[in-house]
């Protein structure tokens, strides 16, 4: 495995105005010149929660480590929070899509599979960069390549999406909006348009701090669009499971719940691979 970490801000050569993070940590399984053939792989970006006021180790390395045995090269996002605001975070995702897009050749990966997965407010900033690539502080950054922002696929994770009464993850609006843009303007149901990109999305009924009809309203606004979604809601499930296991979780995970919940990233492989997410073998 090849592990390193890349500074966004260096690599683009933008002034960091006040950020403090802005770092992508890469797990590539490089290359080996004995074999005859040359391994081209999907990749994926990483993108943790926490409310927008931390960012969750249980969501970052555990994540990239079961899409990495199963062929991809991970990449894990290390973002801003509070007291930073907007427009940090949403520039620093769309600079991680921009540098695997750039770099595609000499890594490696398929610039053309590029799949991002996001877990409760990563899951919102998810939505950001798949649902409004051109935002304007993108747009100044990036002009007329925001489009090479979108990923190719979407995995949504229990995510924030709505500002709406009674189902909003408020923190995670006020910690990301700090005051500098309305929370209305980034409740993602109602930005949905027709050329986003396939999307998988998953949460727990039972979820008490991301409402799952969070994810019914992305499906819903999707499907409403002609976007190429699947949802999947589990009956039982508190929020923040992450891979679903004893390394990520408190609690031992002896009961029914976890294992059952753990489907999902098999689930979302299936849905990746069934839109060309694969290791492709090329000759040297």
């Amino acid at each position: 495995m090849i592990s390193e970490t890349i500074d966004l801000y260096d690599y683009f050569a933008f002034a960091r105005e006040g950020a403090k993070a802005g770092r992508l940590t890469a797990y590539r399984h490089g290359d080996m010149p004995e074999m005859r053939r040359k391994k081209i792989r999907p990749a994926i970006l990483v993108i943790p929660g926490g409310g927008y006021g931390f960012v969750s180790q249980r969501e970052a390395q555990p994540v990239a480590m079961h899409y990495f045995a199963e062929g991809f090269d991970a990449f894990v996002l290390d973002y801003d929070v509070a007291p930073v605001s907007y427009p940090a975070q949403i520039v620093q995702a769309g600079m991680a899509m921009q540098y695997l897009r750039r770099e595609a050749k000499n890594l490696d990966i398929d610039a053309e599979h590029i799949a991002a997965i996001g877990f409760s407010a990563g899951g919102h900033l998810l939505g950001c960069i798949s649902l409004l690539w051109d935002d304007p502080a993108l747009r100044e950054l990036f002009g007329g390549e925001c489009e090479k922002i979108r990923p190719d696929a979407s995995v949504y994770s229990y995510a924030v999406i709505s500002s709406g009464e009674h189902i909003s993850h408020g923190g995670s609006f006020a910690n990301f909006c700090g005051g500098k843009v309305k929370k209305e303007d980034y409740s993602l149901e109602h930005k949905v348009r027709a050329d986003a990109a396939p999307s998988f999305i998953w949460a727990t009924t039972t979820d008490d701090c991301v409402p799952v009809e969070n994810s019914v309203l992305l499906y819903s606004a999707l499907h409403k669009a002609g976007v190429p979604a699947e949802l999947h809601l589990f009956a039982e499930g508190c929020h923040g499971l992450s891979v679903c296991d004893i390394e990520v979780n408190d609690d031992e995970p002896q009961g029914a719940v976890y294992p059952h919940v753990k489907n999902w990233i098999q689930l979302s492989l299936e849905f990746l691979r069934a839109f060309g997410f694969a290791v492709r073998c090329i000759d040297r």
